[in-house]
C-alpha cells in the first residue's frame, strides 16, 4: 500500500485553496483591490496558514495577486486600460485558436461546441450569473482545446478571472446577452462549415463587442 507524503498532501491542499480563491474572485466575493490577509483566508477556508501562503504565491505567478513586502497580498486592481488590453490580447490569441480549430476540428468536436453554445443559451434564459459565466468559459475553453495550442490557451486564461469579476460587478448592456448568443451561433456555424475567414471575423466581432460593452458599462459607472 502506498501512502501520500506530507508534501503531496500540502500540495493538494494548496491547490484546493487556490481553486477556492479563484472561485471567490469569479463570484465577486473577493474584489479587485481587496487585501488578502492570510489569517482571514485561513479562517474562511478552514485551513492552516501554509496552504494559503502557497496558493497566494501561485496566484501571484498568474498575475492575479500582488504580494508586497511587509504589507501582504492584494488582489490586483483593474483599470479600463487593463480591461482593454486583456480583451485585445484575447482577440489575438482566440483568433489563432479559432483558425486551428476550424481547420483541424472533427465533426464530433463541432457538435460538442454547438451543444456548449446551447448550454450558454439555457444559462442566459435562467439569468443565473454564475451559470452564465461557467457556460461561457466552457464554450471558449473547448475552442482552445480544439485549437490544440496549450501555450496559447494558458496565456488566454491568465488573469481572465479579474475581467470576469469586473463583468460581474458592472453587468451587461441592455442587448449584450442576446448579442453573445447570436455571436456564438455565428461562430459555430462558420467553424462547422470550415470557413476560416468567416470564423475569424466572427471571433473578432465577438471579442471587440465584449470589450466595448464592458468599457461602456465601466464608463457609465465612472470607474477609473
Amino acid at each position: 500500500m502506498e501512502f501520500a507524503s506530507s508534501g503531496d498532501v500540502a500540495s493538494t491542499m494548496s491547490a484546493r485553496i487556490e481553486r477556492a480563491i479563484r472561485k471567490d474572485i469569479l463570484s465577486g466575493a473577493i474584489a479587485p483591490g481587496d487585501r488578502l490577509r492570510v489569517a482571514e483566508l485561513s479562517a474562511r477556508y478552514g485551513v492552516s496558514h501554509i496552504p494559503v501562503r502557497d496558493a497566494l504565491r501561485q496566484l501571484e505567478g498568474d498575475r492575479l495577486v500582488i504580494i508586497e513586502s511587509h504589507k501582504g497580498a492584494v488582489l490586483r486592481g483593474v483599470s479600463r486600460k487593463f480591461v482593454a488590453d486583456m480583451h485585445d490580447t484575447r482577440e489575438a490569441i482566440e483568433t489563432l485558436l479559432v483558425r486551428n480549430a476550424t481547420l483541424r476540428g472533427a465533426a464530433a468536436d463541432f457538435d460538442r461546441l454547438e451543444k456548449l453554445a446551447l448550454d450558454y443559451e439555457a444559462a442566459a434564459a435562467s439569468r443565473v450569473a454564475h451559470a452564465m459565466v461557467e457556460a461561457n468559459l466552457s464554450f471558449h475553453r473547448f475552442i482552445a482545446v480544439m485549437g490544440d495550442n496549450p501555450e496559447a490557451a494558458n496565456i488566454l486564461d491568465r488573469g481572465w478571472e479579474l475581467v470576469i469579476a469586473i463583468r460581474n460587478r458592472f453587468g451587461f448592456g441592455e442587448n449584450r446577452v442576446a448579442e453573445i448568443i447570436q455571436q456564438h451561433r455565428a461562430l459555430v456555424t462558420a467553424m462547422k462549415a470550415r470557413n476560416v475567414d468567416l470564423a475569424l471575423e466572427a471571433a473578432r466581432i465577438h471579442c471587440e463587442s465584449a470589450k466595448n460593452d464592458l468599457l461602456s458599462r465601466m464608463a457609465e459607472d465612472g470607474a477609473a
